[in-house]
């Protein structure tokens, strides 16, 4: 195993799959569900897709337990991509519940219509009709007549593409889905939807999220707005984070709707996302609006990232005493120079017009310094 990673690390493959086949046959070897991986992703890396199929399928017969196993099916979903095997992706994306066990029961005579009419039966005797029927189900088709079994499938159909059961696994759902949504969106992004809504697992919500932010589809874009509103806080971050970078020309009022509807956390990525698009416009509605101080200065000081010089001055009057020094942090940011002299000459309060000195030091431009040096 150690000369097989080695030869991994510097890509010699083929070095690499002789010292693992090796290791996967030895008895004694403690990592064999390890070698197992390995063998596939180098016979995969080498373009023996058939090979590493079939190591996969013999990760999976030997070793079910095992977490290397994870990793394994998510290669094979990596080759079904290569090969485009869309029946092999739904699989992964839509996995199969096992029937109940009551659908399995034995169903009472009244229910069994096919036995009437089986064609080829003929008509009891009258001394034996009053006999009790047996209570083992009689086979639709008489065996005599009956179809012959199909084929077995190929031995790679059988044993490779077929997945086995297994506990769901969301995380790989999601990467078949992403391989699904461009050519099948009508069936994919409802899943992806219900997926980022569902409440008991956030961190498989937020990944569904990136998954239909990365569609150009614009329901799916419909559907990253609609879990920004409805979904779990955290998967509503995500959400947001990923509507701050659509180009849509309506993003902007998108934003503030989830802006309204949402918690103190949700409303402060909101307000990231406006300042990353340098909505300035918006972010002075939230910073003449917001009740939460929290959030009201996190809009300000994010105004003057977003270069909103003039929107800065015109609410240094209008905002409340604890968001005044927010605001001088804003200056800063929007290197507005000549209002923090302004404030540093003029503001009635003597603790602001230190602030304001602080904050021009800070700054440091020639003018600031000009204005210091002159004030000693």
């Amino acid at each position: 195993m150690a000369r097989a990673k080695d030869a991994i690390a510097d890509e010699h493959w083929v070095s690499a799959i002789g010292e693992l086949k090796a290791a996967a046959d030895d008895p004694k070897e403690p990592n064999r569900a390890e070698a197992l991986f390995w063998l596939a992703h180098c016979q995969n890396q080498t373009g023996e897709q058939v090979a590493a199929l079939e190591t996969i399928a013999r990760l999976q017969r030997e070793f079910p337990s095992s977490p290397w196993l994870r990793f394994a099916q998510s290669l094979r979903l990596e080759i079904a991509q290569k090969l485009n095997r869309d029946d092999v992706l739904w699989q992964i994306a839509t996995p199969r519940t096992p029937p109940p066990t009551a659908a399995l029961a034995i169903p009472p005579p009244a229910a069994a219509p096919a036995v009437a009419a089986a064609p080829a039966a003929p008509p009891p005797p009258a001394g034996l009709a009053a006999l009790p029927r047996s209570p083992l189900p009689t086979p639709a088709v008489p065996p005599a007549v009956a179809a012959p079994a199909p084929p077995a499938p190929p031995a790679l159909e059988r044993n490779v593409w077929v997945l086995a059961p297994a506990p769901p696994d969301t995380n790989l759902r999601i990467q078949a889905l992403g391989s699904l949504i461009q050519t099948h969106p009508d069936r994919v992004i409802p899943l992806l939807k219900e997926i980022a809504l569902d409440p008991s697992s956030p961190g498989d919500g937020r990944r569904a999220v990136f998954v239909l932010a990365q569609s150009a589809n614009p329901q799916a874009q419909l559907s990253v707005v609609e879990v920004a509103m409805r979904a779990s806080e955290p998967v509503r971050v995500e959400a947001v984070k990923e509507m701050g970078r659509f180009a849509s020309p309506v993003v902007a009022s998108e934003l503030l709707e989830v802006y309204q509807a949402g918690t103190p956390r949700v409303k402060r990525e909101v307000v990231a996302s406006l300042g990353d698009r340098a909505d300035r416009p918006a972010l002075l509605r939230i910073a003449q609006s917001e009740s939460d101080s929290t959030v009201r200065n996190t809009a300000i000081v994010t105004l003057g990232r977003a270069g909103g010089r003039d929107e800065l001055r015109m609410l240094y009057s209008r905002v409340p005493a604890d968001s005044r020094r927010a605001l001088l942090a804003a200056l800063v940011n929007a290197r507005d120079e000549d209002e923090l002299i302004r404030i540093a000459q003029s503001d009635p309060d003597p603790a602001m017009r230190d602030e304001a000195r602080a904050n021009l030091r800070l700054l440091g431009t020639p003018k600031a310094m000009a204005f210091l040096n002159k004030a000693r």
